[in-house]
């Protein structure tokens, strides 16, 4: 009796479980991989945001973050990948540098 009713939890609950959110869980998941590896994105992603909050980028709302003006998100958005190419050698370049 117990493996027919496993059998069939699994036959409807693993379809039911994915089309009621499950599906969007490991969609979410693939996106972060594919930016971690693309190097988009840090691997780990909440460290980092916590330290934009923490430098005043971006504001902690509910359980998201949101740029703290507008005008720095679409700064942030217009700038093309040779700039931030060479923002992040500027970057590099001056933590190089003795204090």
């Amino acid at each position: 009796m117990l493996p027919l009713f496993a059998f069939l939890v699994g036959l409807f609950g693993l379809p039911t479980a994915l089309w009621y959110g499950g599906l969007d869980i490991i969609q979410h998941y693939i996106l972060r991989l594919i930016l971690v590896i693309k190097g988009y994105l840090p691997f780990h992603v909440v460290p980092f945001l916590d330290y934009c909050v923490d430098r005043i980028f971006l504001r902690l709302v509910g359980g998201g973050y949101i740029f703290i003006h507008r005008y720095l998100m679409e700064y942030f958005a217009s700038l093309t990948p040779e700039e931030i190419e060479r923002l992040s050698s500027e970057i590099e370049s001056k933590k190089a540098q003795p204090a």
